[in-house]
């Protein structure tokens, strides 16, 4: 720790995880030009089980919320919705963001059955040109026509359940289309729209030279702020990830620990599709060394031995000093905590 800051937290943490990421699977029908999983194997293709998600979860009675997401399409896993049917049973918040490609009308009716309480659909641009530079394939109508019919399907059946939001993750090929999207959202009935900062690695379009941290040009300060004026007009809800408003968190405001302000080592744990704990979900895309990001693994050791082993009590007494643990290193500053 540097002179003078607060005492470091204790590398073993009196609680067990309050959010669990379980990565549903880690396939995909996208194929984004920001997403590691386009550009690089971390892990043998898998998908979660209902039997292993239900192991995972009755060892923790005092978990609240469950993000169904990972590095792959949630949708594509075939017990998804059974996955959501239990969780709800337990009263357990349900979170997952989808690119909503295969939400076919069928999928449409179990997922406003199974009622999780967001259901994020992840665009990144409001016209087919810029969705297939960013995402990878043409798909952008079908995505439109696939948010339309859930959006009337949930108001002829009037449930309140999922909360629906559009998300997109802003960089230099597309923040002017914001506005744009925001007035798709109003047409769509969506009432939720959220800007993400990019997580870039130098591959694809995550790159520095994308990246809007800091960078609050002309253009890019006009595209947000009309964007809000929209959202106020058409009653919409505009956040940033990280419960910050959107161009808050483009202004650099890091300090000399930019990941020091982050919580999840103490309250948030990340398990893939082939069963490993991971700190976080950003650490697939800011570990240099993937393999020794990797904590334990939940399908051979029960996740509350993992939660305060050894390799997780280093990684928190590492993370409370001034050379914070690999995946961590610019987090808060070069990615977004």
């Amino acid at each position: 720790m540097t002179k003078g800051s607060q005492q470091p937290r204790p590398a073993v943490a009196k609680e067990l995880p309050s959010t669990i990421y379980l990565e549903t699977t880690n396939r995909c029908d996208s194929k984004c030009q920001t997403c590691i999983r386009t550009f690089a194997t971390l892990e043998p293709p898998a998908d979660l089980t209902l039997e292993r998600l239900v192991r995972i979860v009755q060892q923790h009675p005092t978990l609240t919320r469950t993000i169904l997401h990972g590095i792959g399409e949630p949708l594509l896993n075939k017990e998804l919705f059974p996955m959501i049917d239990y969780l709800k049973g337990r009263g357990v918040t349900v979170t997952f963001n989808s690119d909503a490609i295969s939400l076919t009308d069928s999928k449409i009716e179990q997922l406003l059955h199974s009622a999780p309480d967001e259901f994020r659909v992840s665009i990144d641009a409001a016209t087919p040109e810029t969705y297939l530079k960013i995402r990878g394939v043409s798909q952008f109508h079908r995505v439109v026509d696939n948010i339309s019919r859930l959006i009337a399907r949930q108001r002829e059946l009037d449930r309140p359940l999922p909360k629906v939001s559009l998300w997109f993750t802003g960089i230099r090929a597309n923040i002017h289309e914001l506005p744009d999207l925001i007035r798709l959202a109003h047409k769509l009935g969506v009432a939720e729209v959220y800007l993400q900062r990019l997580v870039f690695y130098e591959t694809g379009l995550a790159v520095r030279e994308q990246s809007l941290y800091g960078k609050l040009e002309a253009t890019v300060r006009e595209a947000v702020e009309e964007a809000e004026r929209l959202c106020t007009k058409y009653e919409i809800a505009f956040h940033a990830s990280g419960a910050s408003a959107p161009l808050q968190s483009l202004a650099p405001d890091a300090g000399s620990r930019p990941w020091a302000g982050c919580q999840r080592p103490w309250t948030v744990s990340y398990v893939t599709a082939n069963g490993n704990v991971l700190p976080c979900c950003i650490a697939p895309w800011t570990a240099k060394d993937y393999r020794g990001a990797i904590l334990g693994n939940a399908f051979q050791q029960p996740l509350a031995e993992i939660w305060n082993g050894e390799r997780y009590q280093t990684f928190r007494m590492t993370f409370e000093s001034d050379t914070p643990p690999d995946p961590c290193r610019g987090c808060g500053n070069l990615w977004s905590i």
